[in-house]
């Protein structure tokens, strides 16, 4: 997979070739195609709640929207989302935006 660079305008979508639902409580995102899975904490079947419901997001939106549902500093929150959603790139769970 080419190495995608993240900023503020860069448009990220679920791959359609992912599945993931609750288990227990926990929601696990897996890639069909890779096998790869990831179990995601709270913070991150936010995130992936926030995909469902608008289809493709900036990374701008994302963070506007993960500091308006938790209590955390800007330089924090952007910090985490980034780590996250790049290891979500690199399972091959979330893509950029396909024109």
């Amino acid at each position: 997979m080419t190495a995608v660079t993240l900023n503020p305008d860069t448009q990220l979508q679920l791959n359609p070739d992912i599945t993931f639902g609750d288990v227990d409580g926990e929601i696990i995102a897996l890639n069909i195609q890779t096998g790869f899975f990831l179990n995601l904490n709270s913070s991150g079947s936010y995130i992936f709640g926030l995909f469902e419901e608008t289809k493709p997001l900036t990374l701008a939106e994302i963070y506007q929207q993960v500091q308006d549902a938790y209590e955390v500093e800007p330089e924090v929150c952007q910090q985490e989302v980034k780590t996250f959603l790049e290891r979500c790139l690199e399972l091959g769970l979330i893509q950029p935006q396909i024109c």
